[in-house]
């Protein structure tokens, strides 16, 4: 099956820069508009109110950093949870130390040995907190720790934290598909606006081909600064 192309912008400034483009074409196309009917048609009818509605429609997409800052936010969040979930591991360890002194086997088992190998990851990281949370509320081993001071929510912690992480990390997971998705619902907006607007400055080179002043009024510019530039001189008479 074939692979659908990534939507990619048609120009090179930025959104906002087109969309004052936009909005200062489509004045001076309302201004003109019979004049670019009667040479074409297409520019006729609905056109100008297509190409304003268009023109609010991408408008009202939010910008990327509104999509990065919400991105952000569920980043932070998980970032939380993790850190809740390592230092809850490691107090749990404290008491298992004490519980049982020296029995390397049982902390093994409880998961110290693989700490330091999934403590940064937000996939491993809740397995081996759910891992120990069935271990230490094993009958053999929950009184012992119970005796020397870890507290029976504590041990509930531990199944709670790795629910968390998991469930914020599908929410973060989310937000970056969202991102994507809205990325590319914008740039697609954007380039409606873009190829109204070069429809217009291209039709514009023939209207105005006689009238520099006009002619320079509907220039096309996809640079930071706009360059005016001299109206062709009409096409000699055979």
């Amino acid at each position: 099956m074939k692979h659908p192309e990534e939507t990619k912008r048609l120009f090179t400034i930025s959104d906002e820069e087109v969309l004052q483009q936009s909005d200062v074409l489509m004045d001076s196309f309302e201004t003109h508009k019979e004049v670019f009917a009667f040479r074409f048609p297409q520019l006729g009818g609905t056109f100008g109110a297509d190409w304003a509605a268009d023109t609010a429609a991408a408008r009202a997409i939010l910008p990327d950093y509104a999509e990065v800052g919400e991105q952000a936010n569920e980043t932070a969040k998980l970032e939380e949870l993790m850190d809740q979930g390592r230092n809850h591991f490691q107090t749990v360890m404290l008491y298992a130390q004490l519980a049982f002194p020296k029995d390397v086997a049982i902390l093994r088992l409880f998961g110290q040995q693989q700490y330091n190998l999934v403590r940064t990851s937000q996939l491993q990281l809740p397995v081996l907190l759910r891992s120990a949370y069935n271990q230490v509320s094993k009958d053999e081993y929950k009184p012992a720790l119970l005796a020397k001071g870890l507290k029976e929510d504590e041990i509930e912690l531990l199944d709670s934290l790795a629910t968390a992480i998991t469930e914020q990390n599908i929410v973060q997971q989310k937000a970056k598909k969202a991102r994507s998705i809205a990325a590319s619902e914008r740039i697609e907006a954007m380039n409606k606006v873009w190829e109204r607007m070069a429809l217009v400055c291209q039709c514009a080179k023939l209207v105005f081909q006689d009238d520099a002043a006009r002619y320079n009024l509907f220039l096309l510019t996809d640079e930071e600064t706009p360059k005016e530039v001299e109206a062709p001189a009409p096409a000699a008479a055979n």
